[in-house]
């Protein structure tokens, strides 16, 4: 995003690295408002390791010397381990940091467009495209389930809230189960479903990746396979998208499990 509020001033950002076990937090925002300094976005993450902790903000000042003494000032402060600044030409504002990192890995932000690009060109060009997608998701699924489980103790008391928090989380949409854990089968619901919202109006369900994600990480976390399958779109003018969640069929590998193999 861009500031817009003094096209005068100068957009500043400031990555702060310090010990998060020390309070210093507190006396880094201390420091600022001491100083004037008004925020205009920040974050703080103090997931970082060996107690670290990162405080990323941007404000605008007048001068460029302001920030050579924001910067002094701040390295006063104990606890402080370093301080990276610059100036935002464009007057643009990072709402993340750089390289991003999600689900332990590299990631890059995109709008939901460009993803339907992509999606569309593989729909009028490859042959079972739905097929594709499905089995593109379900690498995808799998793979964010074993990130989880590596990283805080998982059951199958926890894995769908954790599946839900990570739909919210990715800006996919909202994910509401309807699911038996007797049968282990039932539905899935997403709400505002990126695909579908950008996809417009389809006469079949759009969203197979989405089916593929929850039956790859469903299938990790179960420890059998699972196979799902869209029945209804929004962009079909559904409320909802919804996905069919059953165990598949005793004996098929789980690669194979596309929608014109399975129904």
């Amino acid at each position: 995003m861009f500031s817009k509020s003094d096209e005068k001033a100068h957009v500043v950002w400031l990555r702060i690295t310090y010990q998060s076990n020390m309070g210093t937090e507190t006396n880094i925002n201390s420091v600022l408002t001491e100083m004037g300094v008004k925020i205009r976005f920040s974050y703080l993450d103090n997931t970082e390791p060996n107690g670290q902790g990162k405080y990323v903000l941007f404000t605008e000042t007048q001068e460029e010397p302001q920030i050579d003494t924001i910067n002094e000032r701040l390295r006063g402060i104990e606890g402080v381990n370093d301080i990276e600044s610059g100036i935002s030409r464009n007057r643009m504002i990072h709402t993340v940091d750089f390289p991003l990192n999600f689900l332990g890995e590299r990631a890059v932000i995109t709008r939901s467009r460009t993803f339907l690009d992509i999606l569309r060109i593989i729909r009028e060009n490859v042959i079972q495209p739905d097929g594709l997608l499905l089995l593109s998701g379900l690498k995808g699924g799998i793979g964010a389930a074993k990130y989880v489980k590596g990283i805080m103790p998982v059951d199958r008391n926890n894995c769908m809230a954790i599946l839900r928090e990570l739909f919210l989380a990715s800006g996919w949409g909202k994910l509401e189960m309807d699911f038996d854990r007797d049968t282990c089968s039932g539905k899935f619901r997403v709400r505002d479903s990126f695909i579908a919202d950008a996809y417009g109006h389809s006469d079949l369900p759009v969203c197979g990746y989405m089916s593929g994600f929850i039956a790859g990480y469903m299938t990790e976390m179960m420890g059998y396979n699972f196979q799902v399958r869209e029945v209804s779109c929004k962009s079909m003018g559904h409320a909802v998208c919804e996905h069919l969640v059953s165990p598949a069929p005793e004996g098929v590998n789980l690669e194979h499990i596309m929608k014109e193999e399975i129904q």
